[in-house]
């Protein structure tokens, strides 16, 4: 899994950010993304994908963008084909009761499709956050003002109230800085979830979805920001291997993050059975 998510990070990188690079209005809220890699990835990843995002953003074409939204889909498909063939082990799916291969094929790309429209919303919620808190912010300050404003000044007030000091706003803004992680951690749990409901060839109606989901997703989180810590503090790749240290960064961090996706479906597996065998004895008793 992880070495087909690394072939297929920089492709669908491309593909995200030629889109948005078309829009020049788009431009800079993408760049408020990057700050929130600082809190998940370690440092050599954060640069690296950096440096690939501002290249695109340099060369903006519509060309690009249309060969390579092709072929990210289909090389993305590929992790989720990892995925899929690894949930089979994880529920013991027989052999011959395993998807053939065309079937499992479009499974993976109906899989990648819903997952990019989760990844679209949680960047969404990052690009537009600032744009919404300051259009409610000035709104209610404009609420606030009004009562006090002369007759004669209220078109000045409606258009050249300023709410850069307006203390709702900076409120509005640090709750907003509060609630972006849980509402993108559970953004993150849906996507769990759906692969780990579609992606098995088969799964008992017993088996629960949403635990391992939300487990996993607080686990990637954390084990991101462990191994970010680690890399900052304890690790010398950079100084040890030179350049390709960033890739074999890269490709730990993707591990983990594989590993992660794994165990929580294997949480759903063991919760599922307890369940059953619990539901087993009160059927005796």
């Amino acid at each position: 899994m992880a070495y087909n998510a690394m072939l297929a990070l920089f492709p669908g990188l491309l593909t995200i950010i030629s889109a948005i690079g078309l829009f020049e209005s788009l431009r800079s809220p993408l760049l408020q993304m990057g700050g929130l890699l600082t809190d998940i990835v370690p440092n050599q990843v954060r640069f690296l994908i950096s440096s690939a995002v501002d290249e695109i953003l340099r060369t903006p074409n519509r060309e690009i963008f249309s060969f390579s939204f092709i072929g990210s889909i289909w090389i993305f498909s590929s992790v989720l084909s990892s995925a899929m063939a690894a949930l089979d082990e994880i529920h013991q799916v027989p052999l011959e009761k395993k998807r053939p291969f065309w079937k499992a094929k479009l499974v993976s790309l109906g899989l990648t499709i819903g997952t990019l429209i989760l990844l679209i919303i949680a960047s969404g919620l990052v690009l537009v956050s600032d744009l919404i808190v300051d259009m409610i912010a000035r709104q209610s300050c404009l609420l606030e003002t009004l009562p006090n404003c002369p007759p004669d000044q209220v078109a000045s007030c409606l258009f050249q109230e300023p709410v850069d000091n307006c203390v709702l706003k900076s409120q509005l803004l640090e709750t907003w800085g509060q609630l972006r992680w849980p509402i993108t951690l559970g953004i993150v749990s849906t996507a769990f979830a759906f692969v780990y409901r579609f992606g098995p060839s088969r799964r008992r109606k017993s088996t629960p979805i949403m635990p391992g989901a939300i487990i996993s997703a607080l686990m990637w989180a954390g084990a991101s920001n462990l191994f970010r810590l680690y890399v900052f503090h304890f690790g010398n790749y950079n100084r040890t291997y030179g350049t390709i240290g960033t890739f074999i960064i890269l490709l730990l961090w993707l591990y983990i993050s594989s590993l992660v996706v794994l165990i929580g479906a294997q949480l759903n597996v063991t919760v599922g059975e307890a369940m059953a065998r619990d539901n087993e004895v009160r059927s005796l008793q």
